[in-house]
């Protein structure tokens, strides 16, 4: 099975949460890996699969007495709708939450990390992010149809985490729905000179046989996403 997204940076003890879908939390758990770590974290897009773990998140870190501040980066469409959460008392965290907006090219840098947001074509306010930890880069797209602004933005990372909803047999679908197949991926991979490629968002239509073949037949290294993949920069 494939769960919804839910991507944990891990370095040293924090932790840097994207897209924090439904049942996130619980696979942190899982994984060994305490909402208490979380240090900031960034949604790329106002759909709700990339973003209604969150209130559960939340409500953890706070019966579990989290007095550390959490940053969240939003689109300013989505901050808008957390705000309103917050003032209607539907999220009630006993700790400072600090809502920053995302916008094409903010960047969020701390001693570890430095992570930039450019904007991706998804029908929506949407973007991707580029994320550096000392030498080593990875991107992550969110939701995305191919785009020459993925492979100007992820040029030569370590490691491209590409949405691949579709196969190449649902192309035209794909593009009516501002999405990417596993084929359009790789050629981005091709185009960005990628090191290592990671197929996400992977439509359930689809085995993880047939988005792998699609991909690698143009972009041999190549794996797919399975839930709680465990990947070293």
């Amino acid at each position: 099975t494939r769960s919804l997204p839910c991507i944990a940076i891990k370095v040293d003890s924090d932790i840097y949460l994207i897209d924090p879908g439904e049942s996130c939390q619980a696979r942190m758990f899982k994984s060994g890996l305490s909402p208490l770590k979380v240090k900031t974290v960034f949604i790329t897009h106002g759909h709700g699969d990339h973003y209604l773990g969150l209130p559960g998140l939340i409500q953890s870190m706070t019966l579990s007495d989290r007095k550390d501040p959490l940053v969240i980066a939003a689109p300013r469409s989505l901050r808008e709708v957390l705000e309103l959460l917050f003032k209607t008392g539907f999220i009630r965290p006993r700790f400072k939450i600090d809502l920053r907006d995302m916008m094409a090219n903010t960047i969020y840098e701390d001693n570890k990390v430095s992570v930039k947001s450019f904007p991706v074509d998804h029908g929506i306010e949407a973007y991707g992010l580029h994320v550096t930890i000392g030498k080593k880069t990875l991107c992550y797209t969110g939701d995305t149809a191919p785009s020459t602004l993925v492979v100007e933005n992820c040029r030569g990372v370590d490691i491209l985490i590409h949405e691949s909803t579709f196969t190449s047999i649902y192309s035209v679908e794909a593009r009516e729905q501002k999405h990417s197949t596993a084929l359009d991926a790789a050629e981005i991979a091709l185009k960005a000179g990628v090191k290592l490629l990671v197929l996400f968002h992977i439509s359930a239509r689809h085995s993880d046989e047939e988005v792998f073949i699609d991909a690698y037949r143009v972009f041999k290294n190549t794996i797919v996403a399975t839930d709680r993949l465990i990947l070293a920069l």
